[in-house]
């Protein structure tokens, strides 16, 4: 199955943000789930947190929710928002490789 998660920065939190970056990206090259694609959005305007997305194939969702909780960001509150769903593709150059 192919999952989605959709997150939103917190602003207060930019400077935690920033101290756990690093440890964000090992989590996420770390993985041992499958991660098709990942990154933030552009930067958002004055005041607003920046997205993230991840999309991955897993097995289920309960396998990509263990990942999402594990995540150095979602443990520290640098998200004011997560959102995971299943998504069901159905059209697009990437879908033939899945």
């Amino acid at each position: 199955m192919i999952v989605a998660r959709y997150a939103i920065s917190d602003p207060g939190k930019a400077a935690e943000r920033s101290r756990l970056l690093d440890e964000h990206k090992a989590h996420l090259h770390g993985a041992a789930i499958r991660i098709l694609l990942s990154g933030p959005s552009a930067p958002p305007a004055e005041g607003k947190g920046s997205t993230a997305i991840v999309i991955a194939q897993v097995e289920t969702l309960a396998e990509f929710e263990a990942f999402s909780t594990g995540d150095p960001f979602v443990r520290s509150g640098v998200y004011a928002s997560v959102d995971i769903f299943e998504w069901r593709p159905s059209f697009g150059l990437l879908l033939e490789s899945l």
